[in-house]
């Protein structure tokens, strides 16, 4: 039989996202609503942005790269 095992501190699969300054505002490119910017904590395993509508998590790169596309 297989045992179940589980990591006491989780898996972070990319802890290097870029975090950006506290206070910064940033609106989800699917839905044009204000972004909100999830605390950094070490127990915390996502991306920086949360689009509460959407529910969906973005990070810079990947706002960066909807703005980048937009501008051509």
């Amino acid at each position: 039989m297989l045992e179940h095992h589980t990591f006491e501190k989780g898996v972070k699969f990319r802890p290097d996202y870029k975090w950006p300054e506290e206070g910064a505002e940033r609106n989800c490119p699917r839905c044009e609503q204000s972004l909100e910017l999830v605390e950094d904590l070490d127990s915390y395993y996502g991306k920086p942005w949360w689009c509460p509508p959407c529910q969906w998590q973005f990070s810079e790169e990947d706002l960066d790269g909807v703005t980048d596309a937009k501008e051509k």
